[in-house]
């Protein structure tokens, strides 16, 4: 049986959203270097086209590995940046399956 990668969704903030930080460390890494949409595309093993939507939130998720690729590019701890993504697959027991008390 294959197993998926679960996905992580970028961690929307009070003051900020998830996009809006995620272009912030683009400009400020912890190496002090600016990040291209290119450069973490790259070191995410990504699209450009992805990278691009998660800027302007066309999409909020990355694969597990890439959301981790991501963060360690931009010098930040994964969970700074990223939240695991509620479960998108349906469990094996059906939903109407009812269990009588």
């Amino acid at each position: 049986m294959i197993q998926e990668l679960p996905m992580f969704q970028l961690f929307d903030r009070d003051e900020c959203a998830g996009r809006t930080f995620l272009r912030l460390l683009m400009e400020r890494t912890g190496d002090g270097q600016k990040v291209t949409v290119r450069d973490l595309a790259e070191a995410a093993g990504v699209s450009r086209s992805l990278i691009g939507n998660l800027l302007t939130g066309k999409t909020k998720q990355l694969p597990y590995d890439a959301a981790l690729r991501a963060a360690e590019r931009l010098g930040v701890d994964g969970d700074v940046l990223w939240v695991q993504a509620a479960r998108s697959v349906r469990s094996r027991e059906s939903p109407r399956t009812r269990v009588n008390a």
